[in-house]
């Protein structure tokens, strides 16, 4: 009885282990959200959602502002291609992307009641009225105040940072004096709290033939027919929409903007990527468990070590998803060898040695797929990190002057615009410094 007792309870606790075994397979969740990375579509992105992806948002709707200040007077006469690239941008913007709603902006917005089309024909042949000068944080307040999450506003300004008529009346000087203090901190302050609402911003620069009066930085008046004078075009939003909405609009063929910055689109460094095995492999090496590690590394003779690895950058605006971005912009830290790393789009890669489904769904949740080569390998336990760094393009220093009672007709700049751009640029320093990131070691 004994015996038979035994074996029964051997036999249960047999059949007990082998059931455990079977249910308490290890489940990968890579972004710990709690959804299994075999079935999250979204398996390196955290969100509490049936699919593992965070709630997509949907742009519903445009607003175009247009400064209505004297300043802004000059560029809605004769041929001044102002008028050509806003009622182009009006028109591409509503029929291409989303409805667009024109508002011309002085001390608050006044709508615009007729069609895009109307528009198109009234900015032609007429301009609208014009106001004495307001100040642009107040503007731009304004503008996202009015901003909804699901929106995404348009501010179209010459952007020249100046007290009120008043207060340059009692002092000439105030308005270079102050420009790099206290009109630098109003527009610091109005972006911080745009940043806290999750609020981006993009800022575009154009030129255009001006006619009429050009105010200077003490509001004498200048008298210009023809001359070149910048203008910018801003695009606020949540920075959820606008990466969508900058996508479309770079789509616009038409929309050719001289130069172009951009703030707050970064939300999270991406440092996850996927190896593929065969796929871009040339030389000898294995993978080590994990995709950051290549073991019994062996360069070929006279040649290079490739392998390819895939990464998602679609996260990240649309600018620095540009092959050209990330080939100008990368930088490598090598410990222990030679490499150098190229970037394709996706669609450009050679499937053709990529071996089972597993592999083949690393490259349908990828964008992007970098290629890297390693010449020479000094050190056994070698090691590549890899960074995009988060940096601003300094052009718009040389669009800048501090003294604008001579203009130069060769060399269109606005009045204390670097203050304006560094107060911009002040709001949204943060301490991730790259857009992406990561390190692979090779071992001999």
């Amino acid at each position: 009885m004994f015996k038979l007792n035994s074996f029964l309870l051997s036999l249960i606790f047999g059949c007990l282990l082998l059931l455990y075994s079977c249910t308490t397979k290890k489940v990968v969740d890579s972004d710990k959200d709690g959804k299994a990375d075999a079935i999250d579509s979204c398996r390196y992105v955290y969100a509490k959602t049936p699919d593992g992806c965070p709630v997509k948002r949907v742009i519903t709707g445009v607003n175009i502002y247009l400064e209505t200040s004297a300043s802004m007077g000059g560029y809605y006469l004769k041929n001044a291609e102002f008028k050509n690239i806003i009622s182009d941008l009006a028109i591409k913007v509503d029929k291409n992307i989303k409805p667009v709603q024109i508002y011309f902006l002085a001390d608050s917005p006044v709508r615009y009641k007729n069609s895009v089309e109307k528009f198109s024909t009234d900015i032609a042949i007429t301009r609208p009225a014009v106001s004495r000068s307001s100040q642009l944080h107040k503007f731009l307040s304004s503008i996202a105040a009015n901003t909804d999450s699901s929106h995404v506003s348009f501010l179209v300004s010459d952007c020249i940072l100046s007290f009120p008529d008043a207060a340059i009346k009692a002092n000439p000087e105030i308005n270079r004096d102050a420009a790099p203090g206290a009109l630098k901190n109003n527009i610091f302050s109005t972006f911080a709290e745009l940043k806290k609402r999750g609020q981006a911003v993009s800022i575009f620069a154009f030129t255009s033939k001006f006619y009429g009066t050009y105010y200077d930085y003490r509001n004498v008046k200048t008298k210009l027919n023809g001359t070149p004078r910048p203008f910018y075009i801003w695009v606020i939003g949540h920075r959820d929409v606008l990466k969508d909405f900058e996508k479309q609009l770079t789509d616009i063929s038409s929309f050719q903007p001289l130069q172009a910055l951009h703030f707050g689109l970064l939300d999270s460094t991406v440092n996850r990527f996927d190896l593929f095995y065969s796929a871009g492999k040339h030389g000898s090496w294995k993978k080590d468990g994990v995709d950051s590690i290549l073991k019994d590394v062996e360069i070929p003779s006279k040649d290079s070590l490739r392998f390819a690895v895939a990464v998602d950058l679609s996260t990240l605006p649309g600018y620095v998803q540009q092959t050209s971005y990330f080939n100008k912009n990368v930088q490598l830290t090598l410990k222990g060898c030679s490499a150098a790393v190229k970037i394709v789009k996706k669609e450009d890669f050679d499937r053709s040695k990529i071996a089972g489904d597993q592999q083949m769904s690393v490259i349908e949740r990828a964008s992007h797929v970098l290629l890297f080569s390693v010449g020479s390998q000094t050190l056994s336990n070698a090691r590549i990190t890899l960074s995009l760094p988060l940096q601003y393009d300094s052009w718009y220093q040389s669009w800048s002057i501090d003294d604008d009672r001579f203009l130069d007709p060769h060399n269109p700049q606005t009045f204390a615009f670097k203050y304006l751009i560094e107060g911009v640029k002040e709001a949204y320093e943060t301490r991730n410094k790259n857009y992406l990131e990561f390190s692979i070691q090779l071992n001999k």
